[in-house]
């Protein structure tokens, strides 16, 4: 998912459609940038992006007009009332957070997942490997993702990326400032993508692995053990008729 929160409205569609070019299937908007523009989501959903409104602080936000339509609610505050107006208006919500405390409490509230804020100013992917240790049931999202080192943090079990100002242009005018914007989605994409496949051969590799060592361990009452009682030496004879 890519944050356009550092750009004008005007520049918003085209920086959409340089993402998706690249292989982007989300974005994240400000509330500040669709409020008054309710053509905007519209437009980016016709692009098969998923739009996300962020920078919701209060549960009326969601209900606005101009909000709704959006597939994601995102706040980078521990609202509670925010949570409720998602669940009834079924939109999946982000809480966000970045001390363990604010991240304990955001999960606490059960939104759909919580967002480490800029985990890079905290220890990068080792903190937020720490969080899941602490807090197994969270689905995290990783803020403000550099533009290397970030598979790690997939590693970790951070379930969602986001970038935001290392993916983006200052302030892209030229067409090779969307062009380039276009071969960094498409870098990111390619690489989560197979790091995606080498985990999944490793799983498989695992799974091949535990069938074969379970076939060739003894089976249980397999040996001696196995053979019945009257076949043993120490049996005793069973008495003939007489």
């Amino acid at each position: 998912m890519a944050s356009l929160h550092l750009l004008d409205e005007r520049r918003l569609v085209q920086a959409a459609a340089a993402l998706w070019d690249g292989g982007f299937q989300a974005v994240e908007l400000t509330y500040f940038a669709v409020r008054g523009n309710r053509w905007l989501i519209p437009t980016l959903k016709e692009m098969d992006l998923l739009v996300a409104v962020g920078s919701i602080t209060r549960s009326s936000q969601v209900r606005e007009p101009d909000v709704i339509g959006a597939d994601i609610v995102a706040t980078t505050v521990t609202a509670p009332d925010v949570v409720l107006a998602c669940e009834e208006a079924d939109v999946p919500c982000i809480l966000g957070g970045l001390s363990p405390t604010e991240i304990w409490r955001a999960h606490e509230m059960r939104p759909d997942f919580v967002k480490v804020t800029d985990p890079e100013a905290l220890g990068g992917s080792h903190y937020a490997g720490s969080l899941r240790e602490s807090l197994p049931a969270l689905h995290l999202v990783g803020g403000n993702m550099p533009l290397h080192g970030y598979l790690s943090y997939l590693e970790e079990g951070v379930e969602v990326l986001e970038f935001g100002g290392a993916l983006l242009p200052p302030q892209p005018t030229l067409r090779d400032e969307w062009v380039e914007l276009s071969r960094r989605a498409f870098e990111i994409v390619a690489a989560r993508k197979s790091w995606k496949a080498s985990r999944r051969q490793d799983i498989e590799v695992t799974t091949r692995r535990s069938r074969v060592d379970d076939q060739m361990s003894p089976h249980q009452g397999s040996g001696d053990d196995s053979a019945p009682n009257d076949a043993t030496p120490n049996s005793a004879p069973e008495p003939h008729d007489r």
